[in-house]
C-alpha cells in the first residue's frame, strides 16, 4: 500500500520497497530523508512537497489521510493562482507574434515569430534560452534584443570556432554595430577603439577568462550552450566565472531538451538560479539520479512535463518550423564562412598566377583552347586544396550540427573527400552515394536515410546523387564543394524540397574564406540571376556555365594580382 498522512507537520509517505517507487519519491520531495527505525520517507510540509504529494495522488494513486487532503486544499488557491500565470508564460513561449517595436537600427525585417521571440527575451529581462528549431533565426532575434538596449555594451557572443566568421557577418548584415573577433594572441581589447560586439570560440575561453572579465560585458550571447553541458569541464568553469554579475546572458540552443535534462542544468543554473535549485536538487528532480557501484546516475530523465514547463515559464522560448511555417520562405540559403589556414592555398595560389603571367602573350587560338584545359585544371586543384583547408572545421561544424538531433545531407564531389567524411562521421551512421555504385546499393542508402531514425546523414557526390532522388526526412543541406553549374546545385538542393517536405528548408554553403571559393560562391549567385531573368534552357546552361565561370575566375585573379 501506498500511503502519505501528515504528523506533527511532516509528511509521512510509507510505500512497499520498490526501485521505481524508491525513485519516484526521491524526485518527488525535497528536502527528504529515510526513516531507517519507522521505514518510511519523511518530507517538511511546505508548497512544493505538497504540490508532489496531489500529483502522487492523481497520478500513482497514492492513499493520502484527510489530514493530507486538508492541506492540499488549502493550498489549492495558491497553486490555481501559480497554474494561471504559469499558463500565461507557457503561452508565451510559444507565441508566433508581438506588437514590440523593433529599433529603425535594424536593418531589415523581422518576421512576426521572431518579434515574438524578441518580446520574450523583454519579458524575461535577458536571461533567456532561445530554443527555436534550426533556422529560425535564433542569432537575429538575439542582435535585435541588444539594439533595444543600445547602452548595455560590450556584448560577447560566445561560439563554437565554425560560427565565429558567421555571428560577424550577422552583425554586419543587421546593424551598424561593429563587431570583432577575438584571438588568443589578443592581451589587451580595450585597445581596440570602436568595437561594441566581441565574439570568441568556446575552446579559448578559458585561457582568456581574467581578461574577458575586466572588459565588464554587459550581455553574454551563447550560441550552442550544449557546449558546456559538462559541469567539471574547464570551460564550463570559466564560464561561470566570466558571467558572474554580468546582469544579460542569452544562451542558443535548438536542442530539445528533454532527452538527457542533465546537459542543460550549467545553462539553466546561469540564467535562474532560483527556479532550478542546485546540482542535486536539479538531478534527483528531473533525472532520475540514483546511486550505483561506479557513483551517481544522472542519465535519466524524470518529471519531464514539470521541467518543460517550468523551462517555458520561466526563460525558454521554443518554436518549431511546423509552428511557422507559412511564414518562412520554402528555402533559404546561408553562407557558413570559415577562416582557415591557407599556408598551403597560397603557395598553390601563387604556382597558378606565375602560370597565368606565362601564357598571357599566348594568342593563337590552339593554344587558348590549350590554355583552357590547363587554366581549368589547375583552377580545379587549387579549388580542391581551398577544401582540403577546411575539413577539420567543416567535421567540427557537422557535430555540433549534429547536437540539434536533425538530420543532414551533405554534398561532396570528390570520392576522397567523401570517404575521409564517412570515417570522421561514422558515429552518426551515415549513407553514401558517389560513383561506381549499384542502383541496388543507392536505393539501399536512400532507403536507410528515409526510413531508419538512426541514420542521421546522407553523403552524396553532386553528380551522382544530385538528381532524381528524395531525400525529404531531412530540411537541412549543406554543401562541402562548390561545382562551376548553378544548375548542378539547383538539383542538388532540390533533394530536400520536394513533395512530401513538410518543413522550410535551409541550405548552407561552407565557405573558406579568402579563397576561391568565394568568387564561385558569387559567381554562381549572379550566374542564377542571369538565368532566372533570360530563362533559358536548362541544357544550354550546363553547357555553358564551366567555360563563362572559369573566364570570369581568371579574370578575377589576373585582376587580382595586376597581370595586364
Amino acid at each position: 500500500m501506498k500511503t502519505i498522512k501528515i504528523i506533527n507537520n511532516q509528511l509521512i509517505i510509507q510505500i512497499p520497497y520498490d526501485i521505481g517507487l524508491v525513485n519516484l519519491i526521491k524526485t518527488s520531495f525535497s528536502p527528504r530523508f529515510w526513516d531507517s527505525n519507522l521505514k518510511v520517507w519523511k518530507a517538511p510540509v511546505n508548497e512544493k512537497n505538497i504540490l508532489a504529494t496531489y500529483s502522487l495522488t492523481t497520478y500513482h494513486q497514492f492513499i493520502v489521510s484527510p489530514e493530507t487532503i486538508q492541506e492540499i486544499e488549502k493550498y489549492k488557491t495558491i497553486f490555481d493562482e501559480q497554474r494561471k500565470v504559469a499558463d500565461v508564460k507557457i503561452a508565451a513561449s510559444k507565441a508566433i507574434d508581438a506588437n514590440i517595436e523593433i529599433p529603425s537600427s535594424l536593418k531589415g525585417e523581422l518576421f512576426p515569430f521572431q518579434k515574438a521571440g524578441v518580446q520574450f527575451i523583454e519579458n524575461t529581462n535577458g536571461r533567456t534560452l532561445i530554443s527555436d528549431s534550426m533556422g529560425l533565426g535564433k542569432s537575429v532575434q538575439s542582435i535585435a534584443w541588444t539594439l533595444l538596449h543600445p547602452e548595455k555594451v560590450p556584448i560577447l557572443v560566445i561560439c563554437p570556432a565554425t560560427l565565429k566568421v558567421n555571428w560577424q557577418r550577422e552583425f554586419e548584415k543587421w546593424t551598424s554595430v561593429k563587431s570583432y573577433i577575438i584571438n588568443s594572441k589578443d592581451t589587451n581589447l580595450r585597445c581596440i577603439k570602436g568595437i561594441d560586439a566581441y565574439i570568441i570560440n568556446y575552446d579559448i575561453v578559458e585561457k582568456m577568462k581574467d581578461l574577458l572579465i575586466k572588459m565588464n560585458f554587459q550581455i553574454i550571447i551563447m550560441d550552442e550552450c550544449s557546449a558546456i553541458k559538462n559541469v567539471k569541464a574547464k570551460r564550463t568553469k570559466a564560464i561561470n566565472e566570466l558571467v558572474k554579475g554580468v546582469p544579460h546572458i542569452l544562451a542558443l540552443s535548438g536542442t530539445p531538451l528533454l532527452n538527457r535534462p542533465i546537459e542543460m542544468y550549467t545553462t539553466l543554473k546561469l540564467l535562474s538560479p532560483l527556479n532550478f535549485g542546485n546540482y542535486f536538487e536539479y538531478a534527483s528532480r528531473f533525472c532520475g539520479m540514483h546511486r550505483t557501484r561506479w557513483g551517481l546516475d544522472v542519465s535519466g530523465a524524470t518529471n519531464i512535463q514539470e521541467l518543460s514547463n517550468k523551462l517555458r515559464s520561466t526563460v525558454m522560448i521554443r518554436r518549431e518550423k511546423k509552428d511557422v511555417l507559412t511564414e518562412l520562405p520554402d528555402k533559404t540559403r546561408v553562407i557558413v564562412p570559415q577562416i582557415c589556414d591557407l599556408k598551403e592555398y597560397k603557395k598553390v595560389e601563387n604556382d597558378l598566377v606565375n602560370y597565368l603571367i606565362e601564357t598571357k602573350n599566348k594568342t593563337r587560338l590552339s593554344a587558348e583552347k590549350i590554355n583552357q584545359v590547363e587554366q581549368l585544371a589547375k583552377i580545379e586543384y587549387l579549388k580542391q586544396e581551398a577544401v582540403k583547408t577546411k575539413i577539420p572545421l567543416f567535421i567540427e561544424w557537422c557535430k555540433d550540427f549534429m547536437e540539434n538531433d536533425e538530420k543532414l545531407v551533405i554534398f561532396a564531389h570528390h570520392r576522397s573527400f567523401i570517404e575521409k567524411l564517412m570515417l570522421e562521421l561514422k558515429e552518426y551512421n551515415p549513407v553514401k552515394i558517389m560513383g561506381g555504385m549499384s542502383s541496388e546499393e543507392k536505393q539501399k542508402s536512400i532507403d536507410s536515410f528515409q526510413n531508419d531514425k538512426n541514420c542521421k546523414m546522407f553523403i552524396g557526390s553532386i553528380t551522382s546523387a544530385g538528381m532524381g532522388i528524395t531525400l525529404t526526412t531531412a530540411s537541412h543541406l549543406v554543401f562541402l564543394e562548390l561545382m562551376f553549374v548553378p544548375a548542378l546545385h539547383d538539383q542538388a538542393e532540390d533533394r530536400i524540397l520536394r513533395i512530401g517536405q513538410k518543413n522550410a528548408c535551409t541550405i548552407y554553403y561552407f565557405i573558406a574564406e579568402d579563397t576561391i571559393e568565394r568568387d564561385i560562391y558569387n559567381l554562381l549567385q549572379s550566374k542564377r540571376k542571369i538565368f532566372q531573368e533570360l530563362m533559358q534552357d536548362k541544357n544550354n546552361i550546363i553547357e555553358n556555365t564551366d567555360n563563362n565561370i572559369l573566364n570570369d575566375l581568371i579574370n578575377k585573379l589576373e585582376n587580382k594580382n595586376g597581370i595586364n
